[in-house]
This record gives structure tokens, sequence and C-alpha cells, in this order.
């Protein structure tokens, strides 16, 4: 029996464990990445991972690495201009000299074809994304620190014989999700990410996202401006294998889904996926099958339907007829 697909959207490098998540239910796991991002992927040998990139001719040209670091020497001072500002500088500087970095020609064209239009935006597509990586990541050494520094003890225990005294930062907030963009950035991001990658985006594979910001916006993005195309829903719960080593998850995973309650999970989530109306209404608005217990994770799921018209919004002309997901952990309870 056929497993989900998720292609993890907008992130180009997601943390092992996280990984591991979502292979605790998916099948495999898709990864858009720009050009030139060479960092390593889990699991990428095992066929778990699949890496995806944009065409050969949306690649940029010239020393790619180069521009990356003098946009980063660019913001420090220029930090109120965005990246049209950048590319407006760097074209100028280069007139008049050899290019060996090359702003598309087409800029200055006058008329251009679609397919001309997506390769005059996409160095800055490509440097959006190696950005909003790097943002991503120090939000996620954030993050450890933060729950390195929650689990230290108070410099007061074993001084004092009243209640146990908290830790210095026990009482912080968790971290909402891996994304810590602004809602203007996240929009960039999102619109980069389905620009290059909309080729990949064909099939019944799911557009799942680890993170409650990203997720939302797509969500409220097709409700302003989905022009009131419909969408179904469902949410469930299934085990979260994600400290067990990869041999151990897919066992374990095995285990699950071929039981009576993973049976019916999986017929269910991919019927939902292929659109099947025929569902009772109970396990279409919500499946926790019975008997977890343990860490859990909850995937939440929305299909949408096919655009009657045109959109305005450009993320939304990418979600028609698509299902996007949001993984995430629960609370564990039970032994």
């Amino acid at each position: 029996m056929t497993e989900p697909i998720a292609i993890i959207c907008p992130d180009s490098s997601v943390p092992e464990k996280r990984l591991k998540a979502v292979l605790s239910f998916f099948g495999s796991v898709k990864i858009g990445r720009p050009w030139f991002m060479e960092q390593p992927v889990p699991f990428s040998q095992s066929g778990a991972v699949q890496i995806l990139h944009p065409p050969e001719d949306l690649k940029p040209s010239g020393d790619f690495s180069g521009l990356l670091a003098e946009y980063r020497r660019w913001i420090r001072t220029s930090h109120d201009k965005g990246f049209d500002a950048f590319l407006a500088f760097k074209e100028q500087k280069l007139q008049g000299e050899e290019a060996t970095w090359e702003i598309r020609g087409e800029l200055r064209r006058k008329k251009s074809q679609p397919h001309d239009a997506r390769r005059q935006h996409t160095l800055k597509w490509h440097l959006l994304l190696h950005l909003a990586l790097e943002i991503e990541e120090e939000g996620r050494a954030a993050e450890e620190l933060l729950r390195t520094l929650k689990e230290k003890d108070s410099p007061l225990k074993g001084l004092i014989e009243e209640e146990e005294p908290l830790g210095p930062v026990s009482d912080l907030p968790e971290f909402e999700g891996p994304s810590i963009l602004s809602e203007a950035g996240m929009k960039q991001v999102l619109e980069a990410w389905f620009s290059l990658f909309e080729e990949h985006l064909s099939g019944g594979v799911v557009l799942l996202t680890l993170s409650p910001p990203v997720f939302h916006h797509l969500c409220d993005a097709w409700e302003e401006w989905g022009g009131g195309s419909a969408w179904a829903e469902m949410e469930f719960s299934v085990p979260d294998f994600s400290r067990l080593n990869l041999q151990e998850l897919s066992e374990a995973k095995s285990r699950f889904l071929y039981r009576r309650e993973g049976i019916v999970l999986k017929e269910a989530v991919l019927g939902f996926l292929k659109g099947n109306s025929g569902m009772s209404k109970e396990i279409m608005n919500g499946i926790d099958p019975s008997g977890l217990t343990g860490q859990q994770l909850s995937i939440r799921l929305r299909r949408l339907s096919l655009l009657e018209r045109s959109s305005a919004n450009e993320i939304v002309r990418y979600l028609s007829g698509k299902t996007i997901g949001l993984i995430r952990e629960k609370h564990s309870y039970g032994q």
C-alpha cells in the first residue's frame, strides 16, 4: 500500500530529528534546494530523502558565492534597502565593465516571454532562499541554546530547604517553530520557493511545513485570494518515532501502519489526498487512533480545490489543487 509523500515547504534544510518526525508517517520526503547550497542532507543515501533543484535554465551564472557575500556586506550599510535596490546597484556597477557576473539582459528588454520573466528574477529568488536558510539556522541555534539553558538547575539548588527552585530560564516560553521571518519576509520567501520549484509540485504530494506561521499564512492567503474556492481539512495523530535510528524507525512505522488503526488511517489519508468524498465525516474530520501512547505527532492537512478563476495573488495560483500540511509535536502522555 502506497504511503503519502511530503515536499517540505519552504525550508531548504531540515534537522535530522525533524526529518525523522516526518518519516514517522510519510513514505519519503523531498526538499527543494536552490543551486549552490551544498550542506549535507541526512538520510539522502537511504532514498528516504530526495533533494530537488530548480530547472537548469534557472541556475544563476557567475560567482554566486561572491555575490551572496557582497549582499551580506551591503545590508550592513543599507539595511533599509532590499534586493531590488541591491540588484540595481550591482547592474549599474557592472555597466561599462566586462561583467563576470551577468544580471540578466532581459531586464532591459521591452518585450519578454513568460519564461523570460521567470529567468530575470531567478537571482533574487536564489539570494532570498540562501539568506532565509541562514536566518533559520540562527533561529535553530538560539532554540537549542534556550533548551539547554532551561534544563540547567537553579544555582540555589541544595542551598535552600524550601521547594525545589526553578532554573534561571525555566519559565521562558518555547519557540513556536523554526520560522522567525517577518510576515513580509515570509511572503517573499514563499514566492521565491514556489517560483523556483513549481515543476516539482504536480501529483498527490503534500506541501508540508514545519512552521505554524507558514501554514497559517498559506491558509489565510487562500481564504483571502482564493475567490471562494473550496477546501477540505483533516487532522490526526501518529506515533513520533524520531528518537529511533532510521532502521528502527522504519520497523516501528511498519508495525503501526499494518495494525488495524494504522491501515484505516493510511487509507483515509490517501483517499483524502485523491479528493475522496465518500469517507465518513468522523474519519475525514479527525482521526486519533485509539491506544496511542508516548510521544506523538499532530498532522493537519488542508486540500485546496482548483481555482475557479485566476487569482491576483502569486502564491495562491501555485496552491490551486494542492494539499498543504502542518506537522507538530504533541505533548506526550501514557507510558
